[in-house]
């Protein structure tokens, strides 16, 4: 009996060792990106709609995005990109905050800003390979 309690104390050990390990995984970069780019042309479509309540949860969406994407640059220590991915999920903060405010003109303006800051990442940290983009740490 005793060797029975040992043994499930220690199969509840290990799921739980495993299940919390799990959990602490990132996305992986190509998933988040997607959803970058998912997000950030609804995002447009809603700006131009002058849907505000839309492009507010799309700017909070983005908001979650680029903080897991700088989330994965700091595993790189690569300080520019992290400072694109701030400097983009500010921009989103300011847009979500705009659009709360029903100041589509200046949640276009903050959205060019996160535009900008994509550019600048792309720019700097992916190379197209022709099958697809190489990440550039």
């Amino acid at each position: 009996m005793n060797r029975q309690v040992v043994f499930i104390v220690i199969v509840i050990a290990a799921v739980f060792v495993g299940a919390t390990a799990f959990a602490q995984q990132h996305r992986p970069y190509n998933q988040i990106m997607k959803d970058v780019g998912a997000t950030f042309a609804s995002l447009k479509k809603n700006l131009d709609a002058n849907s505000a309540t839309a492009a507010a949860q799309d700017a909070v969406k983005l908001e979650e995005l680029f903080t897991e994407t700088e989330a994965f640059w700091a595993s790189f220590d690569t300080k520019d990109a992290i400072s694109f991915a701030k400097r983009a999920r500010d921009a989103a903060a300011a847009v979500g905050a705009a659009a709360r405010g029903n100041d589509i003109k200046a949640a276009q303006e903050s959205y060019s800003v996160i535009q900008k800051s994509c550019a600048n990442c792309h720019f700097s940290h992916r190379e197209e390979t022709g099958k697809g983009f190489l990440i550039k740490p």
